[in-house]
């Protein structure tokens, strides 16, 4: 019986422990990641599939740029062999008798080697290397802007998830100041001193608020899950962003220093020609399409390469001195191959002509940002000044209405209105300084001043 009881006591000690154990693996699972904004760019720095993308497409561009170099370098080869003759004895018939001949030496020793460089192949190998070396910069720019553009979207996605945030935090605080409004006019209620009317009333209007907190809650979630896919994440991954410090308030002084920097429609036109690194890399794209077309055009010039060519055998690995050594100079020139010469002279300059269009794109790309950019920013300052007006002003009518309400000069649907306006007026507020800041990461990437 004593031993029952002591085997029963493990196994509950036992599955105390796997059930506690078990637990915390849950809470470790379900804990929440907080990440700041600096960890996000650094994740979607290199996680970001666009970014991978670009990544790939510059070593791709790097290893063309080596495979184009190799052209000024000679080509050698080298060749050894060894052959054994199996059978021991050979001969030959004569007036019908074999006659028998000893093999003496069964082994066969070879070797070759060959070295070649080609002195003129019509200048194909300088533009050809010409041509790498561009594609080269534009890969290696166009990665650096696409880091930047990914890396704006993230700050982007970034406010649009702390704008939820906050908006979700003011719809709560405006569903509990509804539920402590709730509970007042019910206890006034029960004590005879109100009708139910004001209770039904504002019960309806607590209820309209926690729906707005259901539709909050859901717009950060979406949020999140696109954030996360930015960085290259799992989108149900349990995340939470830490708030960066956005000023309360945001003065006419710093509206305009930020105007003074970015100057008019014009200069940051300008600015962003010169800055963006997607312009260099669409010139770069068409330098390359230029030497490929002088690449192509060389087919109609001879080629003249030179040669060494060295080969020995024997039956013993000595005597190397004595093998055939030669040397030679040959001039090539294609008369006809079927039209492949006109082909690839033609499909380069098709290459060309759609470098240049993807170039014009890319300036105009630039423009439009800039031109964009300038609405949002203009948008964003009319936002500020009209949200700063109109939260003053719900406030005060809220403070009014509820002073009137407790006194009886106003009937709760003032005040829920007044509430409602306010709540309202908050979170137009905090909208309009996020988008401001927002705008102006905009504004530097399309000037291309918003560094990785």
């Amino acid at each position: 019986m004593k031993t029952f009881r002591l085997f029963a006591l493990v196994i509950c000690c036992y599955c105390m422990i796997t059930c506690s154990v078990l637990y915390a693996q849950q809470q470790v699972a379900g804990a929440v990641r907080v990440y700041t904004l600096e960890e996000c760019l650094k994740i979607a720095a290199g996680d970001n599939l666009e970014v991978q993308n670009a990544i790939a497409s510059s070593l791709d561009a790097a290893a063309r740029k080596r495979s184009a170099f190799a052209g000024y370098l000679p080509n050698a080869s080298i060749s050894l062999g060894y052959s054994r003759t199996l059978n021991t004895v050979t001969g030959f018939n004569l007036g019908g008798q074999v006659q028998e001949i000893p093999i003496t030496n069964q082994n066969l020793f070879f070797a070759s080697g060959n070295i070649g460089y080609t002195i003129f192949d019509g200048f194909a190998r300088e533009n050809n290397n010409a041509a790498a070396l561009s594609s080269q910069t534009a890969a290696d720019n166009t990665l650096n802007q696409t880091r930047r553009r990914i890396l704006n979207t993230v700050r982007s996605q970034y406010i649009t998830v702390l704008r939820a945030k906050q908006t979700l935090r003011i719809r709560r605080e405006d569903f509990e100041v509804g539920k402590k409004q709730v509970e007042r006019l019910r206890a006034q209620y029960e004590a005879g001193v109100i009708a139910v009317a004001p209770v039904l009333t504002q019960e309806a209007d607590v209820a309209n608020r926690e729906l707005a907190i259901v539709q909050a809650e859901n717009d950060l979630e979406l949020a999140k899950g696109t954030l996360l896919t930015t960085l290259g994440m799992n989108p149900s991954v349990n995340a939470d962003f830490a708030d960066i410090q956005i000023p309360a308030t945001i003065s006419e002084n710093d509206i305009k220093a930020f105007r003074n920097a970015i100057g008019d429609l014009g200069t940051a036109a300008e600015t962003a020609t010169n800055k963006r690194l997607d312009i260099v890399a669409a010139q770069s794209s068409v330098e390359a399409a230029q030497s490929s077309v002088k690449a192509a055009q060389a087919s109609w010039l001879p080629t003249l390469s030179a040669g060494y060519q060295y080969n020995w055998n024997g039956n013993a690995l000595s005597g190397f001195e004595y093998g055939r050594q030669g040397l030679g100079l040959s001039l090539d020139y294609t008369i006809f191959n079927g039209f492949q010469r006109d082909v690839s002279i033609q499909r380069a300059q098709i290459v060309e002509q759609q470098a240049m269009i993807q170039k014009r794109q890319a300036e105009q790309r630039i423009n439009a940002d800039v031109q964009n950019a300038f609405i949002q920013l203009t948008a964003a300052e009319k936002s500020l000044d009209i949200t700063a007006r109109a939260i003053k002003a719900a406030q005060q009518n809220f403070d009014a209405a509820e002073e009137r309400f407790k006194v009886g000069a106003a009937n709760i649907l003032d005040y829920t209105t007044a509430n409602g306006n306010l709540a309202t007026a908050k979170i137009n507020r905090a909208n309009a300084i996020y988008n401001y800041i927002a705008a102006q990461y905009q504004m530097r990437f399309a000037l291309g001043l918003l560094e990785e």
